[in-house]
């Protein structure tokens, strides 16, 4: 599993802030070949360094009941969901998939936010029977995606049943028990594998060897930066911080408004049903030759409308693309913008909607 380095996870993100977990590989043999090993086969990414929390006990369902954004009492075990957690004030401390076993409950999160995420459920416990234990460190998680991601599975001696998102399983694989979760990382379809940690480097080894005649490939971080980007898929810590409010992100699928009350729930609930949000999450398509940056400056006229978040050249469409904040006002797609950056450069792109790239749902 090792290769080449990098400080940065796979949003980009600084890792291993909660913890000794292994740095994602920015790239094993070219981050084009690995994008294509995706698109068109299936690629193995080690996301080993993302947080995971498991929560137990008596109460422990009630318990996150009343601190994240989703219904976690509908759960049935082995099925899953996206969530959030919120301050009062509704704006974001992290997103989620949260998975329901038989008797826990396993949280996985963004690099580096599991021992601050850790500590604010210790803190708002307070008398539930509830147990939180960060497992970062004993369970890797690698993850392959793309169109022949399933055969990979099969072909690891791991049947796979028909599963919605997040829907889950153990299983088998090269003697090690594993949790395998449907999980769409890319844009295309893929799984989850949570392996505890002392059986990682023989599993990851055995998936690339039981995979190899089905095109699978190891997938670094660039690679997994311009497919998530391209399928129009939010990173918290870059499209999403402690200012975003979970609507400004379109993460409509982490939020219930079904449920009762929830930390944070009465300002989402109002802008739900009586109001709006300033700004939107949105695609814009550069003009050809131009590439911008993070934290660049977006246009109207002379008119300052949001920022990028999230650039990457698309290999798909051919020049570069990016996520960013658009005032509500100028969300429209084919709503023409500039983009500008602190030094100087400037460039011109055009609103688009999510995703980018649609995959194939055959695949």
């Amino acid at each position: 599993m090792e290769n080449k380095e990098t400080s940065n996870g796979p949003g980009g993100a600084p890792v291993n802030a909660g913890g000794n977990a292994a740095t994602m590989p920015e790239e094993y043999g070219g981050w084009p070949g690995e994008y294509e090993a995706v698109r068109k086969k299936a690629g193995l990414l080690d996301l080993s360094a993302r947080g995971k929390l498991r929560l137990a006990g008596k109460e422990h369902l009630k318990f996150l009941q009343g601190m994240l954004t989703n219904d976690v009492m509908k759960l049935t075990a082995g099925e899953g969901a996206s969530a959030a957690l919120l301050t009062v004030k509704g704006r974001m401390l992290s997103d989620m998939r949260v998975y329901r076993e038989t008797d826990s409950v396993l949280l996985d999160l963004e690099p580096g936010l599991n021992t601050g995420i850790k500590d604010l459920l210790l803190k708002y416990r307070i008398s539930y029977k509830a147990t939180v234990d960060d497992v970062t460190e004993e369970l890797s998680l690698f993850s392959v995606q793309g169109p022949e991601s399933k055969g990979v599975l099969e072909a690891a001696g791991v049947t796979v049943p028909e599963l919605k998102e997040h829907g889950h399983f153990k299983a088998s694989l090269c003697g090690a028990e594993v949790i395998c979760a449907s999980a769409d990382r890319t844009g295309e379809r893929g799984f989850d594998l949570y392996v505890p940690g002392d059986r990682a480097e023989g599993v990851w080894n055995y998936l690339l060897e039981r995979g190899k005649g089905l095109g699978l490939e190891p997938v670094g971080s660039r690679a997994l930066d311009v497919l998530r980007i391209e399928a129009g898929i939010p990173v918290y810590g870059r499209d999403m911080d402690e200012d975003t409010i979970p609507i400004e992100a379109g993460i409509w699928n982490a939020l219930s408004f079904e449920k009762g009350c929830y930390v944070g729930q009465e300002v989402v609930a109002r802008i739900k049903w009586r109001g709006h949000v300033n700004r939107h999450l949105s695609g814009i398509v550069m003009e050809d030759g131009y590439t911008p940056s993070a934290g660049d400056e977006i246009f109207a006229g002379e008119k300052k409308i949001g920022r990028i978040t999230s650039p990457a050249f698309s290999p798909a469409l051919g020049r570069s693309v990016a996520l960013g904040y658009v005032r509500r006002e100028f969300v429209e797609p084919g709503t023409e913008v500039d983009i500008s950056s602190p030094g100087g450069a400037r460039g011109k792109g055009v609103v688009r909607p999510l995703p980018f790239v649609q995959s194939d749902p055959a695949n």
